[in-house]
């Protein structure tokens, strides 16, 4: 429990009294009962990645179940030989329809050391009491939210947030506020759409009543996009490829 929390003070993230009040009592009983991933790597996404580091924004939703996928960075697989199944074989059909590359390695510590934060909403995972992993983590996930946008405004740091899905979508942090967000987060860049999980159809449903577009929509380009507006603010962009 303790070199949990010094990766989150090591790296910048909270201050020691600050990880001391988010490890609430829930979060103590997460980390105990975790089964997916391994206890060393619950906290991997921020593991030599500082909030002024931080480039890219990717919200999943909880770590696999599968013990040769799961690794605390989201969609990623721990072992980057299996082949891409459901929402990851969808995220690297729009990288090839976007920028035109083509990933078949499915370990995406390559974008980790780029500046992008894997993070899923909730952070363990535990057959049979799920729904309470997904709770429990809820306050904990939007501070790191709120302290990345904080530091990236002051420092006046461009960040592409990705979120996929209903759940990331409802992230208290990063709450739907159209033009009044751009406005106290100027050098934001939030790219909205359905889950690209295969799953009850997500990836092809618009959600939001409709003002979201859905994944697999051919006109959203989340990956031109955001190293579009990287660059634009002078920041080095993304290479999307995994290998």
């Amino acid at each position: 429990m303790e070199a949990l929390k010094e990766i989150l003070i090591k790296n910048d993230w909270f201050t020691r009294q600050e990880v001391e009040e988010l490890f609430t009592s829930e979060i103590q009983k997460c980390i105990n009962e975790c089964a997916r991933p391994s206890q060393g790597d619950i906290f991997n996404a921020f593991d030599g990645l500082r909030p002024q580091d931080v480039k890219v924004l990717i919200i999943g939703q909880d770590p696999y179940p599968d013990e040769a996928k799961a690794h605390g960075l989201a969609f990623s697989y721990n072992n980057g030989e299996i082949p891409a199944e459901d929402s990851l074989l969808n995220i690297f059909r729009k990288i090839k329809e976007d920028v035109g590359i083509d990933n078949s390695y499915t370990n995406l510590s390559a974008w980790k050391k780029q500046g992008v934060l894997l993070l899923n909403t909730a952070l363990t995972f535990a057959p049979d009491n799920q729904d309470f992993h997904i709770n429990a983590w809820r306050n904990f996930v939007n501070h790191v939210i709120s302290r990345l946008l904080e530091v990236k405004t002051k420092n006046k740091q461009p960040l592409v947030v990705m979120l996929w899905g209903a759940k990331a979508n409802e992230l208290k942090a990063l709450v739907y506020k159209g033009k009044d967000y751009q406005e106290k987060y100027p050098f934001v860049k939030i790219l909205r759409s359905s889950h690209p999980s295969n799953n009850y159809q997500a990836c092809t449903k618009s959600i939001c009543d409709g003002e979201v577009p859905a994944f697999k929509d051919t006109d959203f380009r989340p990956f031109k996009e955001c190293n579009e507006f990287l660059e634009a603010n002078n920041a080095d962009i993304i290479n999307w490829h995994t290998a």
